[in-house]
């Protein structure tokens, strides 16, 4: 009996890749699941691509050997709608990001969460495992954001709020904080332990951002250590460097490989994140910059070959990530110790 691909976390096996409706890419690589875990995934966030068109973004991520896309929802045009089944029918969505700036564009910022719920509750299928997740960005806590803040502070039970459908769970996720404003926001004096209560509190799990822990000072691998069993959900995965945000791994500070290798062990029982396997999803989130520039104009189906620059360059991200979380990361993505960066902080939002 031949072994299933999600043997080879490496995904250096090829052949056929599951997807709900189209046909996979000849000599694409199998999608990026955890051995022994299919539940852990590797996904693609189309952040890293937002400039062509989701179809054509859904096809390079497969092409890539990525087990489905983290649906980034930067405008009310990524709706319900022929684009977004089309994308899914070749990447499954396997994780919504909800809008997370011109809420007024949704007529506010609860009716933007409640259309990327409702995003997540119609892709829900077979292919993404009956699950999708929706990750949101807790306010800002702000005058602008004194509103929402006001009523989120207030909320529990937000899946319920959220009408969320059966298969659709729902995280909030760190964003860049700054000692000089700690304890003027939503979040005071120790900004991650009281967004780990929130969580708890609202019945909600943890997007763990990688680049913003890392812009924010944090000691990227210490507070993955402080996240309770079971609660972390999705990981957005890139590199920083001072407050320069979603590098390449290996082009920033951060110690990406040993974080990796961290939660690839929590998934494998062993220590770390409170000793429980991780069975969620883990994004590569990157500037398009940092990626090889696709000719204007160049058809979509030529993007396939999967000797492509951008191709070529995904598929060896994804291969990392997945020897990563096996514990043999790349030398260059080791980064460097929390205290050989430390530096004085200041404000950083993005």
């Amino acid at each position: 009996m031949e072994a299933p691909a999600q043997a080879n976390i490496t995904g250096q096996i090829t052949g056929p890749a599951p997807g709900p409706g189209a046909g996979p890419i000849p000599g694409s690589a199998q999608p990026a699941l955890a051995p022994g875990n299919p539940g852990l995934a590797l996904v693609m966030s189309t952040g890293c691509l937002f400039h062509l068109p989701l179809p054509q973004i859904a096809r390079i991520a497969q092409a890539a050997g990525f087990a489905g896309l983290d649906l980034v929802m930067g405008s009310p045009k990524i709706a319900p709608g022929a684009e977004v089944e089309a994308a899914h029918a070749i990447c499954p969505v396997r994780v919504v990001h909800a809008p997370f700036r011109n809420w007024s564009a949704w007529g506010g910022h609860l009716n933007a969460w409640r259309a990327a719920v409702d995003l997540a509750g119609g892709l829900v299928c077979a292919e993404n495992g009956h699950s999708v997740h929706v990750t949101l960005h807790p306010p800002a806590g702000t005058l602008r954001d004194a509103i929402q803040t006001r009523w989120f502070s207030r909320a529990v039970d937000l899946p319920r709020l959220l009408d969320a459908a059966p298969g659709v769970s729902l995280s909030l996720e760190n964003l860049p904080w700054s000692a000089n404003l700690l304890g003027n926001g939503l979040f005071a004096k120790d900004a991650f332990a009281e967004l780990v209560a929130e969580c708890l509190d609202k019945g909600l799990g943890l997007t763990l951002d990688v680049c913003h822990l890392g812009v924010s000072d944090r000691d990227v691998l210490a507070d993955l250590d402080r996240v309770p069993a079971g609660l972390l959900r999705h990981v957005h995965f890139s590199d920083a460097s001072g407050y320069t945000e979603h590098l390449l791994p290996g082009q920033g500070e951060l110690p990406l490989g040993p974080f990796l290798a961290r939660l690839g062990a929590a998934r494998l029982g062993r220590e770390g994140v409170g000793g429980s396997p991780y069975s969620g999803t883990v994004s590569l989130e990157l500037d398009p910059a940092q990626l090889p520039e696709i000719p204007p104009g160049q058809a979509p189906d030529l993007d396939l070959d999967q000797d492509s620059p951008v191709v070529c360059a995904l598929a060896a991200l994804r291969q990392g990530m997945a020897e990563s979380l096996a514990g043999t990361p790349p030398r260059a993505w080791r980064g460097c110790s929390h205290s050989a960066r430390r530096r004085e902080p200041v404000a950083a939002f993005g």
